[in-house]
């Protein structure tokens, strides 16, 4: 492996905001670097460093969460590495080095400004304190910025798959806390452990700023005293992330705190290198505009992605079928031989959706994504000829697709712009990914698949990224590939055609934050944060106030949202039975800019064929360098390891210095030296001065040889 993968390439705190040594010990056995949070009771902290400093001569990390009660004088030499929050007093500490979780660039300033050595990027996946900026897009943003000099460390989403994406863009490594929750050094109280061994990353919300299990009947009492109770033992506020969800898998995989971590350790190894071989032979990922409601809805845009080299894909919205066919002959028209495909609400109005696809099956295109189907609707289509990518947000749903034949996907993180899913990209695709390749395993039929990944792609180093984490997909024969969408809002072209206006297009480069506007527990849409985002939320607090209930509230605020897409992108607001134009102010003023995170990392206009050309050939120069610069370029085609059954049944020795294996395991932990002078019973060096004088001889064995049918007079001439 790379001398450049060192330990620092894969941390591991221990999880929950418990101090756990065992765990910390075992991580840093495994060649990581183990980091005991220490909690909030300085007692158990205490115990827990002397522990580690008992089992583990060399250097460890600590973490240091809000509320914590011991002081840097508190900690032992062996500490090398402080992980704190920023503003937290403990930065800089003289003689360590600190580690600051940041949930934002604004914080990264901050704690490099104060003398951070390294930044802990927690996106809003993550458990415990989070901001609204997920774990890909705050690494990229982080990576990206020429004021952030310091190693730069991802934590939230993060499992096989992911470490290789987040090492693959650029990151020093890669932080395991929630996935940890349940490998062998962890024990859990059963309740709780219960609950993580059964999650799937949907049963966790963002209370009081902060990220904590959530199901019903879990009562988190008020929103303002979570961090007090963060680490309580109990699920009301346990701080996990989504990717609690990779616990129970990681932990019935590899058992230990050191098996996930080699675990993890070569799976980066073997994915860049083999990532970059691919691109090596040409093969470039399959890049898909998505379908945009109110935006990819012109044969003309369409014609401009399909000649910069990628699939357009016209999005249906809630088009009557007259409207629909008009759009689809006509894009069927300008594309002619080119592949093409258009986007369908599986969720719209049963009559508009009959009469929607009762035009595709009259037009066919090559391609149909359909967003909230049910696996019986995928079969349809796919038996009259029309190649259908469905979204899966979620691997139950994924594993109901691939039961009834899907074998097209898109996988699309919260990151994108418009209507979001629950899970940011990284769990998502985690997940996702997982799921395939064990299908893969059992079924068979890899090099049969189409796979778009989706929410926050959009240049050379997101698409290197995605590169890496679907790796072992492309090595089966999967085509993978990326479907974008706010990127294209950049492009000149999307103005000329007519996909946007100006004025749309202005928003999204003037764009620093997004927002999502909720109208209902689970119907968000992300935007930009223009004056239309404070009349919703006006609204929405007025209606809370007045105590409307919830299904009122729910209709007034989506009667509130309807059609401000429409001003936004096209400048025209529907007035009786027609639409008519309106001014740049009032555009700025009442449209709703739907765009997703990656407008944050954008600032100026491009082309599609630069686009395009920086997911793909810049995405494989970007790959190449980094494999490079880790020093694996040279490793050879990997060899299959050969899957071993082994069971330990039991296990006995005795060793110089120690009678028995828990002796000889104290001796090794204590560094204690078995090499002696000889012994004169075994040889006299004075009688025997050409012999060695030192060596490592057994202890005196008690053996009943009676037992065993040995005359005792014959135990002289017998090893012991």
């Amino acid at each position: 492996m790379s001398r450049l993968l060192g330990r620092e390439l894969v941390v591991g705190i221990s999880p929950c905001g418990e101090p756990n040594a065992a765990l910390v010990v075992g991580v840093a056995r495994a060649g990581g670097w183990g980091v005991l949070d220490l909690g909030r009771d300085g007692h158990r902290a205490r115990d827990a460093l002397a522990e580690v400093c008992r089992w583990w001569s060399g250097e460890f990390g600590v973490r240091v969460p809000v509320g914590c009660p011991l002081s840097p004088a508190d900690l032992p030499d062996q500490v090398e590495v402080v992980v704190c929050g920023p503003g937290s007093g403990w930065c800089p500490v003289a003689g360590r080095r600190v580690w600051v979780e940041v949930v934002s660039v604004t914080e990264a300033h901050a704690a490099v400004r104060a003398g951070a050595s390294g930044l802990i990027a927690k996106g809003a996946e993550s458990g415990g304190r989070v901001g609204s900026t997920s774990t890909f897009v705050l690494v990229q943003q982080l990576l990206a910025d020429p004021q952030v000099r310091v190693p730069v460390w991802a934590v939230g989403g993060v499992g096989l798959h992911t470490a290789a994406a987040v090492v693959a863009g650029g990151a020093a490594g890669v932080v395991l806390d929630s996935q940890l929750a349940l490998v062998a050094e962890v024990g859990l109280p059963e309740p709780v452990a219960a609950a993580v061994r059964v999650m799937d990353g949907s049963e966790t919300a963002v209370v009081g700023g902060y990220r904590v299990y959530s199901r019903p009947g879990v009562d988190h009492g008020d929103p303002a005293t979570i961090a007090a109770r963060l680490g309580g033992g109990d699920l009301s506020g346990l701080p996990v992330g989504q990717d609690g969800a990779f616990a129970a898998g990681l932990a019935a995989r590899f058992g230990t705190a050191g098996g996930v971590v080699s675990a993890v350790r070569a799976a980066v190894a073997a994915a860049l290198p083999a990532a970059a071989r691919g691109a090596a032979r040409g093969e470039l990922p399959w890049v898909v505009q998505g379908p945009m409601t109110r935006v990819s809805d012109q044969a003309s845009f369409a014609a401009a992605v399909a000649a910069g080299g990628g699939m357009p894909c016209v999005a249906l919205s809630l088009m009557s079928g007259e409207q629909a066919r008009v759009l689809l002959e006509q894009t069927a028209v300008a594309l002619g031989e080119r592949a093409w495909g258009v986007g369908v609400l599986g969720f719209a109005p049963p009559e508009v959706r009959q009469a929607q696809l009762a035009v595709v099956h009259r037009v066919r295109p090559p391609y149909m994504v359909i967003a909230g189907a049910h696996p019986g609707q995928v079969a349809g289509l796919e038996a009259a000829g029309i190649a259908t990518l469905v979204h899966v947000p979620s691997p139950g749903l994924l594993d109901q697709f691939l039961a009834v034949g899907a074998r097209r996907f898109v996988f699309e993180g919260r990151e994108c712009g418009g209507h979001v899913g629950p899970r940011a990209s990284f769990p998502l695709w985690e997940q996702q990914v997982a799921h395939l390749l064990a299908f893969d395993d059992a079924h068979g039929g890899a090099s049969g698949w189409e796979v778009l990944l989706a929410g926050g792609i959009h240049d050379e180093r997101s698409a290197a990224m995605v590169s890496a984490l679907a790796a072992p997909l492309t090595e089966r024969g999967a085509r993978v590939g990326v479907l974008m969408g706010t990127a294209y809002l950049f492009t000149e072209e999307a103005v000329s055609a007519g996909a946007i206006r100006p004025g749309f297009q202005r928003a999204a480069l003037e764009c620093q934050a997004t927002v999502l506007l909720e109208t209902a527990p689970g119907h968000a849409t992300r935007c930009a944060d223009t004056p239309f985002v404070h009349t919703f939320r006006r609204t929405r607090d007025r209606l809370t106030t007045t105590g409307v209930p919830r299904e009122q509230m729910w209709a007034e605020l989506e009667e509130l949202n309807l059609g401000r897409l429409r001003i936004a992108a096209k400048g025209l607001r529907r007035q009786g039975t027609g639409l008519v134009a309106v001014t740049e102010a009032d555009q700025h003023r009442e449209g709703m800019v739907m765009l997703g995170e990656i407008a944050t990392l954008r600032h100026a206009p491009t082309t599609i064929a630069e686009l395009h050309t920086q997911v793909t050939e810049g995405a494989a120069e970007f790959l190449a360098g980094r494999v490079s610069e880790l020093g694996l370029a040279d490793r050879s085609e990997p060899v299959p390891a050969r899957p071993l059954d082994v069971a330990i049944v039991g296990m006995a020795g005795v060793f110089p210095g120690a009678p028995d294996l828990p002796a000889f395991w104290a001796n090794v932990l204590a560094g204690v030296d078995a090499i002696t002078e000889v012994p004169v019973d075994r040889w006299d060096p004075a009688v025997y001065p050409g012999l060695p004088g030192w060596g490592g001889f057994l202890p005196e064995v008690p053996f009943d040889a009676l037992a065993y049918g040995i005359p005792p007079a014959a135990l002289a001439s017998i090893e012991p």
